[in-house]
């Protein structure tokens, strides 16, 4: 069985020894017939295709290439990759698509291998901060009136009594919390209110020890969000979220082209205006400079940003835009109006007395909203693709490059010593070309393992064209009704897979 953690210097960070193997091995030994892992797995498959990825894999970590891998369902991708990391002795960044396969990989695969390393593996994760809990603000919370109605100070109670025993911060560990709690998002670490070292729990803060752990890692695992966040804070102030690290493995690499978009795209709605509005009027009650001119500033804002964002298409779902003078022609007092409030609001709070540390994320966030909005609306640029989107009274502007390959060219491939991207569905029609293209990939190394399943002769895909639209009260039990039929002719033997 897998060994116990036998020291956790930080939670979060595994130190795993053992004493199964006294003597090196590499990696085309580990993967052998009757190498390590067949030795210590009781139900252990060859896989020739697994062999030749972690070769791929170490190759590229040695010589400092970038490697680009599809391996199909089975070939067992993730030690594939993992064991030439760990043996690679550099600090190597293991970027996933999601936070569950994150979590799989730091509690079950890192564990599992542990056996093997005689000195050790220094791992850990990290998630974004809207993930932990600031421990500052459950302590303001107990003292000032940010709570509403009996559920969050229910909720907050949960809180507060997990916060005293908790080593991570990390909202997954909290059983009994429901997922709807809307009590988190007012304790939660987002940097939007985070005053970093001038935070009196700063020594303690979830996010520095995540920081901490980090640096005493070499295996570091994030997914791909948290990883292009810390691409588009590296020029900025904050400076980066990971530490200096040698290679990268992109993990359900197909996924990187609309998640890089994401970061380096613009987006700014009315929720966000309509959050930075309170957030101000509720840190300025708290800490007692909510004057009366403060009070018809937000109160300006909030009209402002209502009739402007009302101006764009009443559509729900997103629509494109691309008439920007015309717009601004035809609406640009309302837009000047927006811009005028937003930056009276930024010189006002700068010219409190005695201002708290919380302000000075607040006046950061309403200048970063000015050149957000100003960036959307005026620059229009060609490389870019703009679009409106409503959902219920919420609406967004966003704008998302038309192609991402010259900017990961660039803070990507052009900077990382080595890239590794994997995935089952990288390939088409059998060459990289395509993704290659799209993603400003130059002079990779190139695998593709099969995949192990017939899918002519083992597999039958089933499309329901009768059911209504996925936002229909009607489709949840329509499709209940699909999955039954479905589980009746396969006889069970089902793995049924949710979103959510």
């Amino acid at each position: 069985p897998p060994p116990r953690p036998r020291e956790r210097k930080w939670p979060g960070h595994l130190t795993l020894e053992s004493e199964a193997l006294p003597a090196p091995f590499t990696v085309r030994k580990f993967f052998s017939r009757s190498g390590p892992l067949a030795r210590a797995h009781p139900n252990y498959e060859f896989r020739q295709g697994q062999i030749e990825m972690a070769l791929a894999v170490e190759a590229a970590l040695a010589e400092k290439r970038h490697q680009i891998v599809e391996a199909g369902t089975g070939t067992g991708k993730t030690l594939a990759y993992l064991v030439p990391a760990i043996l690679s002795g550099k600090r190597v960044v293991i970027s996933t698509g999601t936070k569950n396969l994150q979590e799989q990989i730091f509690y079950k695969d890192i564990p599992f291998l542990a056996q093997f390393f005689p000195g050790g593996i220094k791992a850990c994760y990290m998630k974004g901060r809207s993930n932990y809990a600031c421990r500052q603000k459950i302590y303001d919370a107990e003292r000032e009136p940010i709570l509403s109605g009996l559920e969050e100070v229910s909720d907050f109670a949960i809180i507060r009594e997990w916060e005293k025993t908790t080593d991570t911060g990390d909202r997954s560990s909290i059983p009994n919390l429901p997922d709807s709690s809307t009590a988190w998002a007012k304790l939660d670490a987002r940097a939007e209110l985070c005053t970093g070292q001038r935070c009196p729990s700063f020594d303690r803060c979830f996010i520095t020890l995540m920081h901490q752990r980090a640096q005493e890692s070499d295996i570091i695992i994030v997914n791909h969000h948290l990883f292009f966040a810390d691409i588009a804070v590296k020029d900025s102030e904050f400076g980066a979220i990971l530490p200096e690290y040698s290679a990268v493995i992109f993990d359900e690499a197909h996924e990187l082209e609309d998640v890089a978009g994401q970061y380096f795209g613009i987006s700014i709605s009315w929720n966000q205006v309509e959050d930075l509005r309170r957030d101000i009027a509720a840190v300025a009650r708290r800490k007692n400079f909510f004057t009366r001119d403060l009070e018809q500033m937000t109160r300006l804002l909030a009209e402002h940003a209502e009739k402007f964002f009302l101006l764009f298409p009443q559509e729900e779902g997103r629509s494109g835009f691309g008439a920007h003078k015309e717009f601004l022609r035809r609406h640009g007092e309302a837009y000047r109006r927006v811009l005028s409030t937003l930056e009276l609001l930024a010189a006002h709070l700068s010219l409190v007395k005695d201002a708290p540390d919380e302000l000075v994320p607040l006046v950061r966030r309403l200048k970063a909203q000015k050149e957000t909005l100003e960036r959307y609306m005026e620059a229009a640029d060609p490389d870019y693709v703009y679009w409106v989107e409503r959902r219920g009274r919420n609406v967004t502007l966003q704008a998302t490059p038309v192609n991402v390959s010259s900017l990961l060219r660039e803070k990507v491939f052009s900077v990382i010593p080595t890239v590794i991207l994997t995935s089952a569905t990288l390939a088409v029609g059998g060459t990289f070309d395509y993704v290659k293209d799209r993603l400003g990939l130059d002079g990779a190394r190139e695998l593709i393992v099969p995949g192990h399943f017939d899918y002519a002769s083992q597999a039958l895909l089933y499309v329901p064209p009768h059911l209504p639209d996925v936002r229909n009260e009607a489709f949840v039990r329509a499709a209940a009704d699909e999955v039954r039929e479905v589980l009746r002719h396969s006889r069970g033997r089902a793995f049924v897979l949710f979103t959510s």
